[in-house]
């Protein structure tokens, strides 16, 4: 019959059935008090550890800008450092350390049927052993049970110990001999680029190539002003030395001197006479014939007239001596200077046009070499980078190798191993109480399903929860003997 769910109503249930109530609740508390009696005894030894991170971690040769990092990856980083605590080849090395025989006896003079037993040891202390986290901070809660408590601690230790010289390989491999081949690899490489850029600078006579590209190209502009200037100011002096040779050819040279004096009375009787005679003549036209003897004979000494005028402005000439024209002497050394200026003019202007052809010269080789030259840059750059950058990288390893044999990592321990002093497993009261409970828990389940298998009513409640009716009257279950009045009454009679 089922049974009310009222409290008295599961109250009266197990009063009914008291028997299988108390063999089951004393049934459990035997089995937690035989689970404490024969349990093997376990001491806990509690270790914490501080993983730090970025400047100070671990000291560097060269530091880029620190990058920060978020939340998320500090705490990877942290459950990595708690995973390597937590390893299998990090519990068997610190098994081999101490020694099976001394961590795991019973093992040690029991192998285990199946397997090694290094893996049933390992197997054994993984479960033992627990690396926690919290969820904000980098700390690592290390823990281990182990059934001696002189042993515990000494096994965490061992266990950090090997820890630190694991996670320095892991995250701090220095690789050093690797790359001081590469060191020395990148050097001879350095020194070759530098020898071909410096051959083919010597050959070229290049220093600095953008500056000497600069210089050259300012030299050419400041020479090339100065060269406009100088064929101006040819050009001046030329067209000035034209001008004055136009002016010359115009100009006479000499001058004659005037005709005055003793000197010139021959020409003037001449021409005074030849004047007489053209008098007459032109008077006797009007009255004489022209072809008549008068005119005739007058023609006749008018033509001996000129020729003696002739004769004699003829001999003067060669007799009189020209004088210098002081104008045309001006204008000669006028002309000399100028020609004087057009010849200095002149040199300037080749002198600065050769310069200019030597600039222009030089630009076309560098420029005809420019591509070479930056590829040669260009492959001096890189190698000198290559070099720099793995000798930086070798330097940090030797950083981190002194730092490995120091045994000088990012993870610190921040609290020592603890001494237990007294067992964690089992829990004496925790179980009991545990038992108490779960006891009486398991009684009462299994009353009230042994009641609920029960077709028969015992309760009045039954009748009214299951039927729906008023109970009238109830009767007890009475003894299967009969009560000590009837007995004694019985004996009398």
């Amino acid at each position: 019959m089922y049974a009310t769910a009222i409290p008295y109503g599961v109250l009266i249930t197990i009063c009914k059935r008291w028997r299988l109530f108390m063999a089951v609740f004393l049934g459990t508390l035997l089995l937690g008090v035989g689970y404490l009696t024969f349990a093997t005894k376990k001491y806990e030894s509690v270790a914490e550890l501080v993983v730090t991170f970025g400047r100070w971690s671990a000291p560097e040769v060269e530091r880029s800008p620190a990058q920060e990092l978020t939340p998320s990856d500090r705490r990877e980083i942290v459950l990595a450092h708690a995973a390597i605590l937590h390893s299998h080849d990090l519990a068997r090395a610190t098994i081999e350390a101490v020694g099976i025989d001394k961590v795991y006896p019973d093992i040690a003079e029991n192998p285990p049927s199946r397997g090694t037993p290094m893996d049933a040891a390992v197997s054994r202390l993984l479960e033992d052993l627990a690396a926690e986290v919290g969820n904000q901070d980098n700390i690592i809660t290390l823990s281990l049970r182990h059934p001696d408590k002189e042993m515990v601690p000494k096994l965490v230790r061992k266990l950090i110990d090997l820890y630190v010289g694991r996670q320095t390989q892991i995250y701090h491999n220095p690789h050093e001999g690797f790359l001081a081949g590469e060191v020395r690899q990148a050097g001879d490489q350095l020194a070759r680029a530098q020898s071909t850029l410096e051959q083919f600078k010597d050959q070229w006579r290049i220093s600095s190539f953008d500056r000497e590209v600069e210089d050259l190209l300012s030299q050419r502009g400041d020479l090339d002003t100065s060269l406009h200037a100088a064929r101006a100011a040819l050009a001046q002096s030329q067209e000035r030395k034209r001008g004055l040779e136009e002016l010359m050819r115009k100009v006479p040279e000499k001058l004659p001197e005037n005709a005055s004096g003793e000197k010139y009375r021959a020409l003037d009787e001449a021409q005074s006479k030849l004047l007489e005679l053209k008098m007459k003549q032109s008077q006797m036209v009007a009255t004489y014939n022209p072809d008549g003897p008068a005119m005739t004979a007058l023609k006749a000494g008018i033509a001996t007239a000129e020729r003696e005028v002739k004769v004699r402005r003829a001999d003067l000439e060669k007799r009189s001596a020209n004088a210098p024209n002081s104008v045309y002497q001006t204008l000669q050394t006028d002309y000399l200077r100028a020609s004087a200026d057009v010849e200095g003019n002149a040199q300037p202007v080749a002198i600065l046009s050769g310069q200019i052809a030597a600039l222009d010269q030089r630009l076309l080789e560098l420029r005809q070499n420019r591509g070479t030259f930056d590829g040669l840059v260009r492959e001096y750059q890189i190698k000198e980078e290559a070099y720099r950058s793995l000798s930086v990288q070798h330097a940090n390893a030797r950083v981190k190798g002194n730092l490995n044999d120091e045994r000088i990592s990012p993870a610190a321990v921040l609290s020592e191993p603890t001494q237990p002093y007294r067992a964690v497993r089992p829990r004496s009261l925790a179980t009991l109480l545990a038992c108490l409970i779960g006891g009486a828990l398991l009684a009462t389940i299994a009353v009230l399903l042994r009641e609920a298998r029960d077709d028969r009513f015992t309760t009045a409640e039954q009748v009214v929860y299951l039927l729906d009716l008023p109970v009238l009257a109830s009767f007890e279950r009475q003894p299967h003997r009969p009560p000590l009045q009837l007995l004694a009454y019985g004996d009398a009679e």
